[in-house]
């Protein structure tokens, strides 16, 4: 009997004290694969097998290609895409151009002659450009509801419609649904750029024969500009930007923003 005892004891105990004891903590999971997970990440950002799957243009963008489908652009981003373009290297050179020019023919405005007048010469130049960058692609835009990128025709067209329809964006825009407007915010934006430039001019230069020919100047060189945007090669405008924006992105169309 005492023998049975102590057998009984020995197996109680054990159990007993395990029974009591805090449960281990478990241990934590195998670290997953990181191919594994890339691979599960595309599993869940990938669109449906057979869902339409869209081309969609760089979002600040100032050409629109015709295999590309435009994100519409809020009022901020329309101030953005304005503001992008002060610091572009390449927009310095319709301002070195006019000033190279103005300074030759001792033209308007009447800075003189000698490195100080070129100097005010260029000032002048980049604050005329900026001023009607900010009104003709940002304030404008903004408040007119209007759309302020160039749409391109492309290759499907003749050279000859093409450089029509370049012609004819000078006067037209798109408002952001899409219809096609009167280019109010091209015109009223390089006005009131010009009417600016009473503000840094010298008196010589402040009357309205200046304010009509700087305006006859800028509506050429939007014409030329809108030809290069026309004609002028996609790999070229990739190389024309710091703003390193692909191509073009490949989203699903019930979710573009993604």
């Amino acid at each position: 009997m005492l023998k049975f005892f102590w057998i009984a004891a020995f197996v109680a105990v054990p159990t007993f004290t395990f029974a009591a004891s805090p449960s281990a903590p478990p241990l934590p999971d195998a670290p997953q694969p990181v191919a594994h997970r890339a691979a599960a990440k595309n599993l869940q950002t990938a669109p449906p097998a057979g869902a339409p799957v869209v081309r969609y243009a760089p979002l600040y963008a100032r050409t629109i290609f015709p295999y590309e489908t435009p994100r519409r652009l809020t009022a901020r981003q329309k101030y953005i895409y304005a503001l992008r373009q002060w610091v572009e290297p390449v927009n310095l050179l319709p301002a070195l151009l006019s000033t190279g020019w103005s300074q030759y023919q001792n033209s308007d405005p009447r800075y003189g002659t000698g490195a100080d007048a070129f100097g005010q010469r260029f000032g002048a130049a980049i604050a005329r450009e900026d001023s009607d960058r900010l009104f003709t692609d940002g304030l404008l835009p903004a408040i007119l509801h209007e759309d302020p990128r160039y749409y391109r025709k492309g290759e499907s067209a003749t050279n000859f419609h093409r450089g029509l329809y370049a012609l004819g964006q000078v006067f037209v825009t798109r408002t952001d649904g899409g219809k096609v407007v009167p280019n109010y915010s091209g015109f009223l934006g390089r006005g009131m750029a010009l009417g600016l430039t009473y503000a840094y001019y010298p008196a010589a230069s402040r009357n309205g024969g200046v304010l009509l020919r700087g305006f006859g100047s800028s509506i050429g060189g939007l014409a030329v500009f809108d030809l290069l945007r026309e004609f002028v090669p996609r790999e070229v405008f990739s190389h024309l930007t710091i703003f390193r924006d692909p191509d073009s992105e490949r989203i699903p169309a019930a979710n573009p923003d993604r």
